[in-house]
């Protein structure tokens, strides 16, 4: 009987569990799974389902709070992650969309929506998808990336996986978009975005290394060091210094100080930011232009000696604003219209707190006359490397015959070789007598036999210099000679003339002493 009346039970709960359900509110229904349903459920999902997701969305274009009230990008993270895709990944997928690259002409690629490939790292494979993510969020643009990997992956995905797909990223960008050449703008205020303080063009210099007119040993020291900075960012670290560099390039006019700068940023595919000092008025404006410069970039202030007063004398690097105490209300005006720029505000901008924002960086001073630049400023750890750019000699000038000639031998190097060891030229003047000749092409005969002739010129010149400084020097030294003489002359004749005098003392002394003598007083008889 307790047999037929529980089976009567349960069928009855069968059939009418469908009703009540129905009939139920939903509220009643969520709350009861949230009550008895919600946590044995979730124990159960791991065995039944193991994997994780992580979503990697595109923000909006478009912010209506905005503080610069303009279309926002797509977030950083999502970028690189696009750029991871499209570089390592996306060659397995057979449906991609291609998507014009925000620099340059190039395109990037990603995965169609519902394209999946597969990704191995440290020996665990994860997947990467492409989905449509709900658009009824504002903050929603569309666009997901999603990666799918195991539970017990999680802590390996989300501290090296995930970050290695950042570095990467960003790499693969820096790589594939244009190098830029910056200059900062002229105003007074900076007080605004990294766009209007700076204005820039594709950087396009095809000088590298390679094409540089340098000693091959000194040229391949140089890449040697850049290359140490750049792979080195734990040791930066490790030691407690920022991940940054200086270079003071230092030598006469036309050594080739601007293209060594050109070959640095090719090599380490670095943006370059030329900052004029002369149109920065004050230490904040300084400040606010190394702000808003990027990660991977070359600072470039070039003929640092001309910009500023820097020739040691610090106290006359004092804003005006120290002399308004004693000074009326002129000084304060022409303050004002002065710069306000201070060598202690350049120290700063080196190697003070500043100087490690964001990212490795290269710092290069070039100048023409490293004797009028303060010690304080080209010390080691705000200058660590000096570099003398001098003049050409044998090894660089057959770099420069190698790019503008095309040879590596001639007859007429051996006279070259001999005329460089004594004759001072740089490398511009001896790249513009390879590109001159009287037949107006570019034959290595006449070519070279131009450089050989102007090279034989300036040695007369020097010579002739030579020579006319030694005849200055000769008739110096003879007039000095000439004036001693003279002077030794005078000086014996007034001997002879006080000896002379003296003697006559001593003579008309001796006169009166005989006179008295012999009118002494007479014997009394």
């Amino acid at each position: 009987m307790m047999g037929v009346l529980d089976n009567f039970r349960s069928s009855t709960w069968i059939y009418l569990t469908p009703v009540a359900a129905a009939c139920a509110p939903i509220a009643v229904l969520r709350t009861y799974f949230n009550q008895h349903l919600r946590r044995p459920v979730r124990r159960l999902l791991p065995f039944l389902d193991p994997f994780v997701t992580i979503d990697i969305a595109a923000k909006p274009e478009d912010y209506s709070y905005s503080y610069y009230n303009s279309k926002a990008k797509s977030s950083d993270a999502y970028a690189e992650v696009l750029a991871y895709l499209s570089e390592v990944c996306s060659r397995e997928a057979r449906e991609l969309r291609a998507e014009g690259a925000d620099e340059g002409h190039g395109f990037v690629l990603s995965l169609r929506e519902g394209q999946e490939v597969a990704d191995e790292f440290k020996g665990v494979t994860m997947w990467w998808s492409a989905v449509a993510e709900n658009k009824a969020s504002y903050r929603s643009s569309g666009r997901c990336c999603r990666l799918t990997f195991h539970e017990r992956h999680r802590r390996l995905v989300v501290d090296e996986y995930l970050p290695y797909v950042r570095r990467t990223g960003q790499d693969v960008t820096v790589s594939n978009r244009p190098r830029r050449l910056y200059t900062n703008k002229k105003q007074r205020d900076y007080h605004s975005a990294r766009e209007e303080v700076w204005s820039y063009i594709d950087f396009d210099h095809p000088t590298t290394f390679d094409t540089l007119a340098m000693d091959p040993a000194e040229k391949q020291n140089i890449m040697d060091d850049l290359e140490d900075f750049r792979n080195n960012k734990d040791y930066y670290r490790r030691i407690g210094r920022a991940w940054k560099r200086g270079y003071l390039l230092h030598g006469p006019p036309g050594t080739g100080k601007s293209t060594m700068i050109a070959a640095m940023a090719n090599y380490l595919n670095y943006d370059i930011y030329d900052i004029e000092l002369t149109t920065v008025h004050t230490n904040y404006d300084l400040r606010k232009l190394f702000i808003e410069t990027k990660s991977k970039s070359i600072i470039v202030i070039e003929d640092i000696d001309c910009s500023l007063d820097l020739s040691g004398n610090r106290a006359t690097m004092l804003p005006a604003a120290q002399d308004d105490e004693v000074d009326d209300g002129v000084s304060d005006r022409k303050r004002k219209k002065g710069s306000m720029l201070t060598l202690s505000g350049l120290l700063n901008f080196i190697d003070g707190l500043w100087s490690a924002h964001s990212g490795e960086r290269i710092i290069v001073f070039t100048t023409n006359h490293l004797d009028k630049l303060d010690p304080a400023l080209i010390r080691r750890g705000r200058m660590d490397r000096h570099i003398e750019m001098s003049y050409c000699r044998f090894e660089a000038f057959r770099t420069l015959a190698e790019n503008y000639l095309g040879v590596d031998a001639h007859p007429l190097f051996d006279a070259i070789k001999m005329l460089l060891q004594v004759v001072d030229m740089t490398p511009a003047d001896v790249a513009e007598c390879m590109m001159m000749s009287k037949r107006g092409a570019r034959d290595a005969d006449a070519c070279l036999g131009n450089l050989v002739h102007e090279l034989k010129k300036k040695l007369e010149e020097k010579e002739e210099k030579k020579k006319v400084e030694e005849h200055d020097a000769k008739m110096a030294a003879d007039g000095k000679e000439n004036l001693a003489s003279e002077d030794g002359k005078k000086d014996n004749a007034q001997l002879e003339d006080a000896a002379r005098k003296k003697n006559d003392r001593e003579v008309m002394a001796n006169g009166v002493n005989n006179g008295e003598s012999s009118s002494g007083p007479k014997e009394d008889y």
